[in-house]
Formats: structure tokens, C-alpha cells, sequence
């Protein structure tokens, strides 16, 4: 039976509390749910188990158990084809993920059947389907489902429109939203939803973690020489210390060039702007972006003598280049690479990107070099 078989995610100590969370929610016959978590931190393969267990006709509801795995509902939901369940993602989100669940009928969105760029919006044609969906009986007399990823890219016209939903949701339905921020839903949305948190764990606990998962790859993707510590630690860095999103950026090539970059920031020898610049140029834009602004809320912390959020075998270089820096300034850099991330999207000469957000370091790191030299 599947409920003696522990799930994967269920071997993550920080995934215990927000399930029994869940399964308290269902005890209050919860309409909403909205639960934060980054990408990686297993949260995702814990709702697909959940969702199981609300369509589950044969489901214990002791806490730890899963669906049966046996029932019809079950063997719909393993198909892809359960008729009691909608997911909701951006058109962007469904292309790049290539995901085969079943989605809101796309027949009235304006993208379908045109060349159009893919939406990276919720999109109220995609909201306003759920209407009839939630309102009718279930197939299988149990719940009527609609899971809404990332919740934080639904438009305002989207979010008015399940905000009005929330507010009848109908007997039996129940509203999943996952988001990596709730702040970024509307206060009125997360006043309707049950809102949970699932909190990365430490640098420490993540990567003996990491090493569990990478130690139990099939035999044909553990060819390559083992990971060391520093790689770890930069691919847990990059992920916010979720395991399963490190273990895809371990096996993904670009991760050692970003060890290279990061090295280069932290040192800055010569040529290093023209250096960056160039292979920059040649990424896309969000590769490196991420890791000049981890990087800089790391210098930011090493003002203030704190521990590295994020790249924890640089530290001591951290506080090096920390080192008479101005928290001001360090605020000021961080809030500059917050207002460019907007445009990464924009279709300009990669290199403008790069030599942009280099100018911003340079500039950053050339006051500090004059403060030590006075």
C-alpha cells in the first residue's frame, strides 16, 4: 500500500510542521490555503500528496498517512485526468516546466493560437473558468480542487477576481495557493487563506541533506566526480538551502562558472570588469544577476560582523571587502540591483545588462577603496 511507503519529501524535518499543518487546516474544513516556500524546498511534492489525500477515496487521516494509491481517484490524479482538480500557472511557468497536469481550458485566452510572447501573468482569463468549476458537485463526491502557482504573478484584474471567489468558494472547494512571498498577495486574499510557511533549514542541516540526495542518484547520473564542500555550499547558496533545487544546480555546468564569478567579485583583480562583462554576456541575464545580489546582502552582512546569508566559504573574503564599507552605501547598491531586476526581461545587448549591473558594483566598491585610502 502507498501509505507504507514514505514519501521522499517526508525525510525533510522542515516539511513535519507545515503538513501537519495541512492536515489541521482540512480538519477545519480550510477553503484556502496559501503557503509560502522557494522553489526546491520539497513543499511542492508534499502538496501533490496532499492533494492526493483530499481526492482520495479510501484516505486514513491520521497524521502521516498518504492517499491509497488505489482508488480510481488515484489512478486519475496518476494520469494527469482528475476532473476535481484545476492548475492554474502562467503560460511562461507551463512552457519552461513542461508540466503534463491538467490546466483551466484555455480556449478564451488571448495567447492561445497566436504568436504572442507567453504571459509570465496570472491572467483573469485564466480565473474566470473557475467560476463554473467550483460551483458544480464533484465527480467523486469528495473535494473540488484548484491549485494556483506562483500566486505572487497573478495581474490585479486576476487577483480581484479570485478575491471574489474566495469569498464564496462554494461547498467543498478548496483554493491552494503557493507563493514564494505571501507579502506579495493581496492583504484582502491573505486574510481568506490559512497562511503557511515552510522555512528553509540551516546551511548545515541543508547540505548533509544535499549530500543524502546526491549520494542516492541512479548509478548513470553519478558519474561525475563528487561535489566538493565549496561547490555545496555555493549551490545551496544560490538556492535560498533548498536541497532539491542544489542537487539540479550541482549537476548543471553553469555553477562552476558562477563559482569563477563570484571569486572574481570577491577579489576584483585586474581586468575583472571587461572579464564579467564578457562572460556575462554570454549567460542569461537572471545566472548572474542572482549571484551579484546574494552576494551583495552577504557584504551587507559582514558590516555588521553577521554570518553570510548565502555563500558561506567566502566569509572571510566577504569581510575583507566589507571591510569600511558604509551600510548606507551597502543599502544603496542593494536597492539599485532591486530596481534593475525588472528589466532583465527587456530584450537589450546582453553585454548592457552586465557592464550595467558592473557599473553599480564598481561604482559601489571604488568608494570603498577611497574611504581606505583617506
Amino acid at each position: 500500500m502507498a501509505e507504507s511507503i514514505a514519501a521522499p519529501w517526508q525525510k525533510a524535518p522542515w516539511l513535519k510542521d507545515p503538513w501537519q499543518q495541512l492536515l489541521d487546516a482540512q480538519a477545519r474544513y480550510a477553503h484556502a490555503i496559501a503557503i509560502e516556500a522557494v522553489p526546491g524546498l520539497g513543499a511542492e511534492a508534499m502538496l501533490k500528496d496532499y492533494v492526493a489525500l483530499r481526492l482520495c477515496e479510501h484516505a486514513s487521516r491520521r497524521s502521516g498517512a498518504l492517499a491509497c494509491g488505489q482508488c480510481a481517484s488515484c489512478h486519475w490524479l496518476a494520469s494527469g485526468q482528475h476532473p476535481d482538480l484545476r492548475i492554474v500557472r502562467p503560460a511562461a511557468f507551463e512552457a519552461a516546466n513542461a508540466l503534463s497536469e491538467p490546466t483551466v481550458d484555455e480556449e478564451a485566452s488571448e495567447t492561445k493560437g497566436s504568436d504572442r510572447k507567453l504571459s509570465h501573468e496570472i491572467r483573469i482569463d485564466q480565473i474566470r473558468p473557475l467560476a463554473g468549476f467550483l460551483q458544480i458537485g464533484s465527480h467523486r463526491a469528495g473535494a473540488r480542487i484548484v491549485w494556483l502557482e506562483p500566486a505572487q504573478w497573478l495581474n490585479r484584474s486576476a487577483a480581484n477576481a479570485l478575491l471574489k471567489m474566495l469569498e464564496e468558494p462554494g461547498e467543498g472547494a478548496l483554493w491552494i495557493l503557493l507563493t514564494d512571498r505571501l507579502s506579495s498577495l493581496l492583504p484582502t486574499i491573505r486574510s481568506r487563506c490559512i497562511c503557511l510557511k515552510v522555512r528553509p533549514p540551516v546551511a548545515k542541516d541543508a547540505e548533509v541533506f544535499l549530500k543524502a540526495l546526491i549520494e542516492a542518484q541512479p548509478a548513470s547520473s553519478a558519474q561525475a566526480p563528487a561535489p566538493t564542500s565549496n561547490m555545496l555550499s555555493l549551490a545551496l547558496g544560490l538556492s535560498g538551502n533548498a536541497p532539491w533545487s542544489a542537487q539540479q544546480r550541482i549537476l548543471d555546468p553553469v555553477l562552476r562558472a558562477q563559482g569563477s564569478w563570484l571569486h572574481t567579485l570577491a577579489e576584483m583583480p585586474d581586468t575583472w570588469f571587461s572579464t564579467l562583462a564578457r562572460q556575462w554576456a554570454e549567460h542569461q541575464p537572471e545566472q548572474w544577476f542572482e549571484l551579484l545580489e546574494r552576494w551583495a546582502i552577504d557584504l551587507l552582512q559582514a558590516v555588521y560582523q553577521l554570518e553570510p546569508l548565502y555563500f558561506k566559504a567566502f566569509a572571510e573574503a566577504a569581510a575583507r571587502r566589507a571591510k569600511g564599507i558604509d551600510p548606507n552605501r551597502c543599502f544603496k547598491l542593494i536597492e539599485q540591483l532591486y530596481a534593475m531586476k525588472a528589466s532583465l526581461r527587456h530584450p537589450l545587448n546582453p553585454r548592457l545588462h552586465a557592464e550595467s549591473a558592473l557599473l553599480l558594483y564598481a561604482n559601489f566598491s571604488n568608494i570603498n577603496r577611497e574611504k581606505e585610502a583617506t
